[in-house]
């Protein structure tokens, strides 16, 4: 990747699209040997533009999250939602980056966009989400930001299937200003 800056602009229901895209590459890659294979395969696109459509038809003032775009290409997305938890604080419902984007900054860049957003509005300290325990990658990468896994659950996927999850959290905000 060159040297050309990541721009961040605020997600809205107009981005329905390229969320919907960059969840499914991100999934596709990422979840690859996790999820079902006919799930990954099938029909994903409108999959999650029918998770997508109504979250972002009806955001409210304490959600919120960002497009990443390299040379006005989009190459990664965060959404969260604050105040999600009285113990965890924000949850970070959504961090992607494009496989051909990995290791450039940008998940970073964007989960300290969040970071910096949610300490300004939250009443509880703190940001957390979860990650499959298989996702080896996302995982090492959380705990590189600071992250610790606190709390494992069965989590029933859109796969039809159960598998494990990890609650990464942060105690207090990272990266806050």
């Amino acid at each position: 990747m060159n040297q050309t800056p990541v721009t961040l602009h605020a997600i809205s229901v107009a981005d329905l699209d390229v969320v919907a895209t960059l969840h499914c590459a991100s999934w596709r890659s990422a979840y690859r040997g996790i999820l079902s294979e006919a799930y990954l395969e099938g029909d994903l696109l409108t999959n999650r533009l029918d998770v997508w459509h109504p979250k972002l038809s009806a955001m409210t003032d304490r959600q919120f999250g960002w497009i990443a775009r390299h040379d006005g290409e989009p190459v990664g997305f965060a959404f969260a939602s604050i105040d999600q938890d009285p113990t965890w604080g924000t949850l970070v419902d959504n961090l992607h980056v494009l496989p051909s984007h990995h290791g450039a900054g940008i998940g970073r860049g964007l989960l300290t966009a969040v970071a910096h957003f949610a300490h300004e509005r939250a009443t509880y300290p703190g940001l957390f989400l979860w990650c499959y325990e298989q996702n080896t990658r996302a995982r090492a990468f959380y705990e590189r930001q600071g992250a610790e896994a606190v709390e494992q659950i069965l989590y029933a996927a859109p796969d039809g299937q159960w598998y494990p999850e990890w609650r990464y959290a942060w105690r207090t905000t990272p990266f806050a200003p």
